[in-house]
């Protein structure tokens, strides 16, 4: 007689594998996006069980120059920034530094006595304190526009720490725990609170503690002027052709380690990250319970763009509902995706990891999409 509890775990199936061919077809189909002059180009990077099945490039680093991508090309991340300073926060947190649930006042004294704009202009005093662990998951009710009116390259010549005195003049925009708000200048917030409690540099806290364990060797804040000629082109679209998007892409001047999107990085790098988050993972920085904490939904039911399909976990997206999400990922995935056109993601189910990096501001974000859903369409 065999033994039921051998007989279960002899008829379960393998995990469905990616079919290389199939895969072809999807990195195929980018270049065909690059041809059409919908994408500049794309750096793809596609793991499973912490395995690379795919690692593609296509297109160009600049489109005029005609300088092709490479796998080790530097893009900017931008708000995949987000998680990694989710991260830095939970191994404060890990190091006794400040708890989850701190009111943000506790540490920035000048977001005490917070009120709230309402749609009238008025303002009301906040029905409670916000907390940190509210800052990661976008319930905070911040404003997603930097204080004062502050301009991009105004913002990047102040320290962190000045940058995050002026948090207090903008009222918040709903009570904190009402409402997914998603916004940048609550994780801008967040960082500051890791560098006054660590007493280093943002940047510094992060390169000691998760950029050195994970061998992110092509990560950087401050872009170094010798990298300068490896970074991509960003393009935006005008009258249906692409157009090279005018910005401070090498932020020349800069002093603020932008924890809600400073981020360069290559595709590489980026897939060291998200595979720390694998189950079964060699190297990590945090620890097995708080890697669980950080990529469970935290929302609950709040909606967030105003649809079911994805709340937000600690730093993380995550997928709550196969509605409203047509890219065949798994109820649990999370990810984060960056406004040029960036995103990474880990299916727990699949134990599929994907990067997809390319820079497009404002452009059709179907090339991307389309990658994602036919990558997973190659399990079989």
């Amino acid at each position: 007689m065999i033994c039921p509890l051998i007989a279960l775990i002899t008829s379960q199936s393998p995990p469905p594998s990616l079919d290389p061919s199939r895969l072809v077809l999807a990195h195929d189909a980018l270049r065909q996006h690059v041809r059409e002059g919908k994408i500049p180009g794309a750096v793809t990077l596609v793991m499973q069980g912490g395995k690379v099945v795919h690692f593609g490039t296509t297109g160009y680093l600049n489109v005029a120059q005609r300088t092709v991508l490479r796998k080790d090309s530097l893009f900017q991340v931008m708000s995949m920034t987000k998680p990694v300073t989710a991260i830095a926060a939970l191994i404060a947190v890990e190091q006794g530094l400040f708890g989850l649930d701190d009111p943000v006042e506790n540490h920035l004294p000048q977001l005490r006595d917070q009120v709230v704009r309402m749609p009238d202009g008025s303002t009301l005093p906040a029905k409670s304190r916000l907390t940190i662990r509210q800052l990661m998951t976008h319930t905070s009710g911040m404003s997603s526009d930097d204080p004062g009116g502050l301009t991009d390259d105004e913002k990047f010549k102040l320290p962190l720490l000045e940058y995050a005195k002026l948090l207090g003049k903008e009222p918040l925009r709903a009570h904190p725990g009402e409402e997914i708000r998603y916004s940048g200048v609550g994780f801008s917030a967040l960082a500051a609170i890791i560098e006054r409690r660590s007493g280093k540099p943002f940047q510094t806290f992060v390169q000691e503690h998760i950029f050195d364990p994970l061998g992110m060797k092509d990560t950087y804040f401050f872009l170094p002027p010798g990298r300068r000629s490896e970074l991509a082109t960003v393009y935006t679209m005008d009258s249906g052709k692409l157009v090279e998007f005018e910005h401070n892409r090498f932020r020349e001047g800069a002093r603020f380690a932008n924890g809600a999107g400073g981020l360069y990085s290559t595709a590489s790098d980026m897939g060291r990250l998200i595979d720390s988050f694998r189950s079964g993972a060699r190297h990590r920085v945090v620890s097995q319970p708080t890697l669980r904490l950080m990529t469970t939904l935290q929302t609950g039911s709040l909606l967030s763009d105003g649809n079911d399909a994805r709340g937000y976990g600690l730093g993380w997206s995550v997928i709550r509902s196969v509605r409203g999400q047509n890219t065949l990922r798994s109820v649990g995935s999370f990810g984060h995706t960056g406004a040029f056109g960036t995103e990474f993601w880990h299916d727990p189910a699949t134990g599929v990891s994907l990067v997809y990096l390319t820079q497009t501001f404002l452009v059709d974000e179907t090339p991307r999409r389309q990658f994602s859903t036919m990558v997973n369409a190659s399990l079989r």
